[in-house]
């Protein structure tokens, strides 16, 4: 099987991203404590996301269902969303991240509507988030193929949209237990999010960045530095 797994991506840190840190204790407690039986049965049941029921529309990232599956998604959350709340703002992160949250869960409950737990769907309206903002901005990706490995760097649409290819193929072959519809809505609900706040300017570049993708639908020219 082939991974490509994100480590870096170029651009500054104006401030510490401790929303997103948060976010991850979060998730890595309740994950745990519910992987070991430390947390009451109907609690975590009330987490699942299972149709329109409020709690587990958010709830679901907390919950993922072992360990591998929990250090993958907090990798890309570090790295993605590190990214974007350290040259953001941490509060305003934090609802821009329950934004990608819902619009994933949504998508997912009208195009599966099978119950799903993980913070996947979210993590790639961040991911999203970071399309909008850094589209051009270079990402350090290692790659995995069986016993063989190595890394690359490209810029972030180009391993943004390979993502997004493996997860319409998902979606044509289905199969893998993977909420390939949660990804999606996750990831264009994250593009909507990121477009909406820099065109309100709520989310600003720093002079290191490339031009956003809203820069680029208007035909604007770089005005960074890399």
């Amino acid at each position: 099987m082939l991974l490509f797994i994100p480590y870096e991506i170029e651009t500054l840190t104006q401030e510490r991203p401790w929303a997103n840190w948060l976010l991850m204790a979060a998730c890595s407690i309740v994950s745990l404590a519910a992987n070991f039986d430390s947390m009451p049965k109907e609690t975590t049941e009330a987490l699942i996301l299972n149709g329109w029921h409020f709690p587990g529309l958010i709830g679901h990232v907390l919950l993922h269902a072992d360990l591998p599956h929990l250090v993958g998604n907090m990798i890309f959350l570090w790295v993605f969303g590190n990214a974007v709340c350290a040259n953001t703002n941490n509060w305003l992160y934090l609802p821009a991240f329950l934004a990608c949250t819902l619009l994933a869960a949504a998508v997912h409950v009208l195009a599966d509507g099978s119950p799903a737990i993980g913070a996947s769907g979210a993590i790639n309206g961040i991911v999203g988030i970071v399309l909008a903002m850094y589209p051009l901005n270079r990402v350090h990706v290692a790659w995995v193929f069986i016993i063989r490995g190595g890394s690359f760097s490209c810029s972030a649409w180009i391993i943004i949209l390979v993502w997004l290819a493996f997860d319409l193929w998902g979606v044509v072959t289905g199969g893998d237990l993977i909420a390939y519809w949660a990804h999606i809505g996750g990831l264009l609900g994250g593009v909507a999010v990121g477009m909406s706040c820099l065109h309100f300017g709520w989310f600003q570049l720093t002079q290191y960045d490339h031009r956003s993708l809203l820069q680029i639908l208007r035909g604007e020219k770089d005005g960074g530095f890399n």
